[in-house]
């Protein structure tokens, strides 16, 4: 009988060790959970006080723990004052983050003026010549295009340095090239009255200015390509080449080959921003015109 009782008394113990056991592991998981959206909360916290010690040179932090206190995770109460301290910061935030996009931007100008070259323009988005350079703090990295197309795959960094030095060789391989423009005029050509073959068009037709720039570059293409086309042998056309020799054709009225005129047809606001159908084809660092289609036709006669 004692013996019955016991097994009994055992199974009940084991019984609630069981729900105890599952019990205490739900509200451990829960307090866990709790917990880690409190840190998620107090780490940003940290570091905006951190940033708040000198706010100028950590104006980056001290942005980016701003916005990230602004929309805390979690159901939790908060500080009553919470909110209003938040968007605070917020504004303090972005005050410092501008100071210091002049700071960054007052210093480039500097290193470009040491080396002949006037910056214009807002801190945000300056002007070299035929260059726009757009430093985002927010990002972590600074933005040099051409004709609207970025002059390097490789992320710039917040560098003065950096800047320069991108912008130097962007500047060497785009704009200081031997370009023979009556040569790359007669290569257009060609591309053009391929595409007329292909197309069964007629002369004079107008086609996509996309197509024929990709005709041109296979065009170039040396011969050691034409006979075993590999990566190895492929030379390059970027379009931020196309769009400078577009350019200086324009500048220097090459536009002439065998009597034809080269044209340009400009491209409709909806067609303008699908890169598949239209390219922009910049005529100083902030202007230019989206263009659809190009086409030659016989010269006009003066």
């Amino acid at each position: 009988m004692a013996n019955k009782t016991g097994n009994a008394a055992s199974k009940t113990a084991q019984v609630a060790v069981e729900e105890l056991t599952t019990a205490l592991g739900e509200a451990r998981k829960q307090l866990t959970a709790e917990v880690k959206v409190r840190r998620d909360v107090i780490k940003p916290m940290e570091v905006a006080l951190r940033a708040l010690k000198d706010p100028h040179r950590n104006a980056l932090a001290l942005y980016e723990a701003a916005v990230a206190l602004e929309n805390p995770n979690g159901d939790f109460i908060l500080p009553k004052s919470y909110a209003t301290t938040a968007a605070e910061l917020r504004a303090f935030a972005d005050e410092q983050l501008s100071e210091l996009e002049f700071t960054f931007a007052r210093d480039l100008r500097e290193a470009f003026k040491e080396k002949g070259v006037d910056l214009t323009g807002p801190p945000t988005k300056l002007v070299a010549d035929l260059f726009v350079i757009e430093p985002d703090l927010r990002k972590k990295q600074v933005y040099i295009t051409f004709s609207r197309q970025s002059v390097t795959a490789k992320k710039i960094k917040l560098d003065v340095v950096q800047v320069l030095s991108t912008y130097e060789r962007a500047r060497r391989e785009i704009c200081e090239r031997k370009i023979d423009l009556d040569a790359l005029l007669a290569e257009l050509f060609e591309a053009y009255q391929r595409l007329l073959t292909l197309s069964g068009k007629k002369p004079g037709a107008r086609l996509s200015i996309v197509d024929c720039y990709r005709e041109l570059v296979l065009i170039r293409q040396p011969l050691a390509f034409r006979k075993n086309p590999s990566k190895n042998s492929f030379t390059d056309y970027p379009k931020t080449h196309f769009a400078y020799d577009m350019l200086e054709l324009r500048r220097q009225r090459k536009l002439n080959h065998q009597g034809q005129q080269l044209n340009f047809s400009v491209a409709t606001i909806d067609v303008g921003s699908d890169s598949t159908r239209a390219m922009f084809l910049a005529t100083s660092a902030t202007e230019g015109q989206f263009i659809k289609e190009l086409y030659f036709a016989q010269e006009k006669s003066s």
